[in-house]
């Protein structure tokens, strides 16, 4: 496996078991993004002998949730005091191992302003009101889209289906009602947002529809497949890192052997950090190497041997002109007008890594259902190496959009080899 290299400067201090960011503002300057954080949370990673309330009393904080079967907190400050302040003050308190902001990440669609075209009456690609549906679940157009009819999928699918296998979606949530979807919705599910267990994707932002249609195209790809959608996103497709390092870990205690991360930010972070160190043996993680058109990988796809890092080529092998790219990158996969569900029984086209990381996803379930006891690098070398590589029709990003292309025949035929 290559090296990951973030083609960008670390934002986070690893200075006496601290990281944060040295500015009392609400973001700073990463790259050419803004590094955004909650104003009003902080993340403590505490001793095992010590008390979250005594620390709380020291510092004027108070909790507000902890992850299960860990040592992290959420605290809360009070009102006007200033975060990086606080984190200030807590740099020689011995009864923590670490503190930090409470990063937001995003969707890389939403970093992009990406938006899905959703697909009723425009002429301008395919009118849905003239198309077949096939079982009553999914029209033509759907299962033969020019996007994937090159990656050898229907040929896959005489060797699997990716039976048995739960791919949990970290995303914006799910329209479970959407005909493609019924009945391949597993439990247990959670809404990490809105503290409930109906992770329905909410309308009323930039982000609605993007659990939706990421978890179609898992559906295209591995068909009888489990999805358990785990809402750490609202409808602006904004997630905090506590939340996802929650969803991260409820999805490996819960049976998910795959798990799609379609999200990212530029520098590290501890907390996502240890949740993917928590989850790795046990789910298979991919991740979007985000669309930015930079030389970097965001995380968590930059997490070297742990996370699969994808982004996105176009039909005909180019790279996409959204694309990030980096020595980093593990596997590159379709992610231009890309056409999937959409909430309230819709179907749209829409473009991004996220949409690469979920054929990828769907990918893997397919090989774990093969070899449900494969190691996770097993896994990683089939998927990054089966398919041709996209170097020939790239010669400006050479080696920097994966080793290869997917390609679902060989990597299904490849995995029973082990």
């Amino acid at each position: 496996m290559r090296t990951r290299v973030i083609g960008t400067v670390m934002l986070i201090f690893l200075l006496a078991g601290v990281f944060y960011a040295p500015q009392p503002s609400m973001a700073f300057q990463g790259a050419s993004r803004v590094i955004r954080y909650s104003a009003t949370e902080i993340i403590v990673h505490m001793k095992h002998d010590h008390q979250v309330e005594r620390f709380n009393q020291r510092h004027g904080t108070y909790t507000l949730k902890r992850i299960p079967n860990s040592d992290y907190y959420l605290l809360g400050i009070q009102a006007g005091a200033e975060v990086s302040r606080k984190l200030a003050a807590m740099l020689d308190d011995d009864q923590k191992l670490k503190v930090g902001h409470n990063f937001i990440y995003e969707m890389p669609e939403v970093q992009q302003t990406s938006q899905a075209f959703i697909d009723q009456t425009s002429q301008a690609f395919i009118d849905q009101t003239s198309q077949a549906f096939i079982d009553a679940s999914a029209q033509a157009y759907f299962y033969g889209q020019p996007t994937v009819s090159h990656l050898r999928l229907a040929q896959a699918h005489q060797i699997s289906l990716g039976s048995g296998v739960k791919v949990a979606v970290i995303d914006t949530g799910i329209d479970a009602s959407h005909p493609l979807l019924a009945g391949r919705i597993a439990g247990p599910v959670y809404d990490f947002v809105s503290e409930d267990v109906d992770p329905n994707d909410e309308p009323g932002g930039a982000g609605y529809g993007h659990g939706t249609f990421v978890s179609g195209l898992i559906a295209l790809t591995a068909p009888q497949a489990m999805i358990m959608p785990i809402r750490a996103f609202d409808s602006n497709g904004q997630g905090t890192a506590f939340n996802i390092a929650r969803a991260i870990r409820f999805a490996v205690d819960n049976g998910a052997k795959v798990i799609n991360m379609s999200f990212g930010m530029y520098a590290s972070d501890p907390v996502v950090q240890d949740a993917v160190n928590y989850a790795y043996g046990r789910a298979f993680m991919v991740a979007s190497a985000g669309n930015d058109n930079q030389n970097l990988v965001h995380f968590p796809a930059s997490i070297p041997g742990k996370t699969l890092a994808v982004t996105s080529v176009n039909a005909d092998e180019t790279k996409s002109y959204f694309s990030n790219f980096n020595f980093g990158v593990n596997v590159s996969a379709p992610g231009h007008n890309v056409y999937s569900a959409y909430p309230d029984n819709r179907w749209a086209y829409w473009s991004g890594t996220s949409f690469s990381t979920a054929m990828v996803a769907g990918e893997a379930a397919l090989l774990r259902s093969i070899r449900p006891n494969a190691l996770d690098s097993i896994l990683y070398l089939v998927i990054s190496t089966s398919g041709p590589s996209p170097d020939p029709f790239n010669p400006l990003y050479v080696q920097r959009l994966g080793l290869a292309r997917i390609d679902f025949r060989t990597a299904v035929e490849r995995i029973q080899q082990y």
